[in-house]
């Protein structure tokens, strides 16, 4: 019984002995916590970059918030900013896009590859925001052949195609490669065809206004408008025309009886000292009643006047203004075709570097 104890308790002590792990020290902890980690981060950065290939820029964006919450000192931060204000750029979220691309330019040094892709960036979404006062002024004394292309399309927004022309010109001598020469090339053409927009003869405009209401602004192909001063017009004509009564035909046209009416010296037929009316105490069966029509009549032709006159004057003025419009028209359809992200071939960081 003894030795069967023992045996017992010799076999508990062997079996704890073998369940026993080796010793970790804290150093290897740290070590495979790093390992862990860093796996973490690369498949979360994998997968930043699969979902922003892939057009998901909102999903995008909150997978790379999370790598900045996770690891903020972690030297890809810059490059996650960068790509969450290129998210913010294909959303059309401008303010933002400007916000990161901006902290990554306060950041980086002047000449870093992101900090150069972002000054670029910055400056092309002045230019996709229609922020061209902005993006006139960041560019006025650069030398950089990038920034002189964006500068010469916010030139060309801005109708001032001698400036643009001499913005291209000095891009290309910046860039002095047979490549940019035929991405120049539309552009110049562009600027040669502006000539050639169809534009509204002042003049023609206003004798159409003078000859028809709102004929001015159907000349303008505004015809919501032309139709509105056509039929003010014809409205103002038809009630001034409701005012001109001249007399009443046939029968007594009377509200109250005709024994309340007072005739007037005409119809009265004098005997000696007494007066009596001409039909037996009725009133006669012809009456001639006139009304003065004019301060019925003159108001509502006078307004329509007004209106006519005003009209014609206004398509008259207005047709510099559509004449500009039919041109940043043609502009806009042109840049459409031509985009400036035609020039968008400069190095940019990559979320994931591929070893070649």
């Amino acid at each position: 019984m003894r030795n069967t104890k023992k045996q017992i308790l010799l076999g508990f002590l062997f079996s704890w002995v073998l369940s026993q792990q080796a010793y970790r020290s804290v150093e290897s902890i740290q070590s495979e916590w790093n390992e862990y980690t860093s796996y973490q981060k690369d498949e979360r950065v994998s997968f930043c970059d699969f979902l922003f290939k892939e057009g998901h820029y909102e999903r995008c964006l909150l997978t790379a918030f999370q790598l900045l919450y996770q690891f903020p000192d972690d030297p890809i931060s810059p490059t996650i900013n960068y790509y969450i204000a290129r998210c913010y750029e294909e959303m059309q979220i401008y303010n933002l896009a400007h916000q990161y691309y901006r902290q990554v330019i306060q950041k980086e040094p002047e000449s870093s590859l992101i900090y150069k892709a972002a000054n670029y960036r910055d400056i092309y979404v002045n230019l996709l925001a229609g922020e061209v006062k902005e993006l006139l002024e960041a560019t006025e004394n650069t030398d950089d052949p990038y920034m002189i292309t964006f500068r010469g399309y916010a030139q060309m927004k801005k109708l001032k195609w001698e400036e643009a022309r001499l913005s291209f010109i000095n891009a290309q001598a910046l860039f002095n490669h047979s490549h940019y020469n035929k991405l120049m090339g539309p552009l110049y053409q562009t600027i040669e065809n502006v000539g050639s927009v169809p534009r509204h003869n002042r003049y023609l405009v206003f004798l159409s206004g003078s000859l028809m209401p709102g004929g001015g602004q159907f000349m303008l192909r505004e015809w919501d408008k032309g139709q509105g001063i056509l039929t003010s017009v014809g409205l103002m004509v038809l009630i001034g025309s409701w005012g001109k009564v001249e007399s009443f035909v046939d029968g007594n046209r009377f509200i109250d009886s005709e024994g309340t009416s007072i005739p007037l010296y005409n119809n009265y037929e004098e005997n000696n000292s007494h007066k009596d009316l001409a039909n037996g105490d009725q009133i006669p069966k012809k009456m001639n009643v006139r009304s003065s029509s004019l301060k019925y009549s003159i108001p509502p032709l006078l307004i329509g006047a007004g209106i006519f006159i005003g009209s014609t004057w206004k398509s008259f003025i207005d047709t510099q203004t559509k004449n500009e419009r039919l041109v940043e028209f043609y502009i806009e359809e042109r840049i459409d075709k031509i985009s400036p992200s035609r020039f968008l071939d400069f190095p940019e960081p990559t979320l994931i570097v591929t070893e070649e």
